[in-house]
């Protein structure tokens, strides 16, 4: 095939192919016409059109109307190939363009603060310029998935650095909660919480990647002071975590952007362990350090100015109490 042919080839609208199509399923020039809500001379025109280009009759008339010729026969199968390709990407614009025309921003984030920013963004109306955030639990993959384009951007404690990540520092959660039934016996020794009057009771942790996935920091000041603690249990999930302490008679720590939401939960209640304690709790180790997490500035698909109005919210979020 020369580059002419090749040239007059691409210069063919997609409406010349579907005549070519109708009139080679029908025989009938008329009911292409009929079809394509279009005259009888355009039809003529584009029959025209496709004749010169293919450098062949195409079509010849015969008593029961238009019979292919040879080059038609084989033309017939890809043209109906490429228009039905066509009908599919025009399927495909249309009911993305009818469901949501929003673009929407992918999130990871640790499960410890995914409820409070939540909570956060839908109430910011100053992220409608965004579009639509998407939040999900943050995994085991989900640095990978940054990489690759599956997410977009990540809140964590994962410092497991990524050769093709940035990251940056967001802030640090030094204020925490202890939360338990309402009847548990711990609230009697109110207002004085303590780590050592903790012990006393089963407890019960959800599992936070890059932070406590290992050991819960109770467990270690335990076996630093030597205070043995009654058990503690490791939970992936926040529905089992609210049941334990429902029915369980266990205890567990919450960061102060998630104590307002876990307040809320029916049959909950919520104290802010003493500055004091929280030092011994923490102890050499470093408070949660929250990382943001994404892919150099050339690959992003937000602005600089969405990007820091995000950070502005997270970090807001992380030194509330």
């Amino acid at each position: 095939m020369t580059n002419h042919t090749i040239k007059k080839i691409s210069e063919l609208d997609v409406f010349c192919l579907q005549v070519f199509k109708i009139i080679f399923q029908t025989g009938h020039a008329n009911a292409a016409a009929k079809e394509l809500n279009v005259s009888a001379p355009k039809i003529s025109r584009c029959l025209t059109m496709l004749r010169t280009t293919f450098d062949d009759e195409l079509f010849y008339r015969r008593q029961l109307g238009l019979k292919p010729t040879p080059l038609a026969e084989h033309l017939y199968e890809p043209i109906c190939q490429f228009c039905d390709s066509v009908a599919k990407i025009e399927q495909v614009a249309f009911e993305v363009n009818q469901f949501d025309s929003t673009p929407i921003l992918n999130i990871a984030v640790t499960p410890g603060i995914m409820a409070s920013l939540s909570l956060v963004l839908c109430n910011n109306d100053s992220l409608k310029c965004i579009g639509k955030i998407r939040l999900h639990p943050w995994r085991d993959d989900s640095a990978e998935l940054i990489h690759s384009g599956g997410l977009d951007l990540g809140v964590a404690f994962d410092t497991s650095h990524h050769l093709d990540l940035n990251f940056e520092h967001l802030g640090t959660l030094n204020s925490v909660y202890l939360a338990g039934n309402t009847r548990h016996p711990i609230w009697e020794a109110l207002p004085n919480l303590s780590l050592d009057e903790i012990c006393k009771h089963p407890f019960l942790y959800l599992e936070g990647k890059g932070f406590n996935d290992k050991i819960d920091p109770l467990e270690v000041y335990c076996r630093q002071t030597g205070i043995p603690l009654n058990s503690v249990e490791k939970v992936k999930g926040k529905e089992q975590w609210y049941s334990n302490l429902l029915t369980m008679g266990s205890l567990a720590f919450a960061p102060a952007v998630e104590a307002e939401i876990i307040n809320n939960m029916p049959g909950i209640r919520i104290e802010e362990l003493p500055e004091a304690e929280v030092k011994k709790l923490h102890g050499d180790m470093m408070s949660p350090q929250y990382y943001l997490i994404e892919k150099p500035a050339s690959h992003r698909r937000y602005t600089d100015d969405n990007r820091e109005m995000i950070i502005s919210i997270i970090k807001g979020l992380l030194t509330f109490s």
